[in-house]
């Protein structure tokens, strides 16, 4: 096949929290508009016909977990095989568990071997990230955020390592790392971003209505922590969807500041990556100016007293309470 009529595919591999979820709902409200396009977006089972969503994760890690991924590779040449027969020109597949394995990398290039591919892999200042994993997993695991920062910093978000594999398999030119900072996003929007490096046309696609997955607010990670007894598991979120029914928008973060880490601690986690974070910004992203992600800043936290953020939860602990009563009230009228 020539270079010209070879199909496209395109590995969204992740990293998690780096606004994967967004990038997820849009292909998934969008995927009969860009099928029309060339472009398809396969199911959540990695083929043709289900429910499109958008990503692959829990096809990816049960087949992982039940077959060592075997699974994955049959499936990723069936729907290669099925995109062709329907004439397809892109394939753009997203699961941001994917980085998490280092040996799908040489599975995917033996299955897509012919294709054009290009590896998408957004990035995220450390510090951030770790406060993003704490509330979203690692709260309901670990006894404190300081155990949790003792067994993961240097561990967790090794970004270089976690896409080395990558660029091994497929080659340099095939990845795309990407900044998850609105500063260094085209039009400072994820979205915009993934569809502009991979010179797709979003012309007549529609908008998200709702932001994908956001933050909580401080106050609910700590109020969470205090009652991780209620989770059956790292990814059991019942908890924050039954306090954010009740609370709506005040349940939510505002704005990027954290008081979870103070800067002496953001300090010196960012210190703890910076030199495969300079190795990664060389090799793969060298016409970046600047370092791969601006240092902490002052901005970057909120200073709170014990009792400052005591009074915060209790306030969040009441307003759940008073619009759990007012639920009530209204379903016995």
């Amino acid at each position: 096949m020539s270079p010209q009529n070879r199909m496209r595919v395109v590995l969204h591999i992740g990293a998690s929290k780096c606004g994967s979820s967004a990038i997820q709902a849009y292909l998934a409200l969008n995927s009969g508009a860009l099928a029309d396009r060339g472009v398809i977006v396969p199911d959540t089972d990695l083929s043709l016909g289900g429910d499109v969503t958008g990503e692959q994760i829990w096809f990816i890690e049960n087949s992982l977990r039940e077959n060592g991924g075997r699974a994955i590779k049959s499936a990723a040449l069936d729907l290669l095989s099925e995109a062709r027969r329907r004439g397809c020109e892109t394939l753009v597949l997203s699961a941001e568990n994917i980085c998490n394995t280092p040996y799908l990398a040489t599975l995917f290039a033996g299955a897509f071997e012919g294709c054009d591919v290009a590896v998408v892999f957004y990035v995220r200042r450390q510090d951030d990230f770790l406060i993003s994993s704490w509330q979203q997993w690692n709260l309901k695991r670990f006894d404190s955020l300081e155990a949790f920062l003792h067994q993961r910093v240097g561990r967790d978000a090794r970004w270089l390592a976690m896409i080395s594999p990558w660029a091994d398999a497929f080659g340099d030119a095939a990845i795309r790392v990407r900044p998850f900072a609105r500063d260094r996003l085209f039009n400072r929007d994820v979205i915009d971003d993934f569809f502009h490096i991979l010179n797709l046309s979003q012309d007549g696609l529609q908008p998200l209505r709702q932001t994908a997955n956001p933050s909580f607010d401080d106050s609910l990670a700590r109020l969470a922590h205090r009652a991780r007894d209620v989770f059956d598991g790292p990814h059991d979120n019942r908890f924050y969807d039954t306090m954010a029914g009740l609370l709506g928008k005040s349940a939510l973060k505002k704005g990027s500041a954290s008081s979870l880490l103070d800067l002496d601690t953001r300090r010196d986690i960012y210190a703890a990556y910076a030199d495969e974070n300079a190795t990664l910004l060389s090799r793969f992203l060298p016409d970046l100016d600047g370092p791969l992600f601006p240092p902490p800043a002052p901005s970057d936290v909120i200073e709170q007293s014990e009792s400052e953020r005591l009074s915060e939860e209790l306030a969040m602990l009441t307003r759940a309470v008073y619009a759990l009563a007012m639920r009530l009230d209204r379903a016995a009228s």
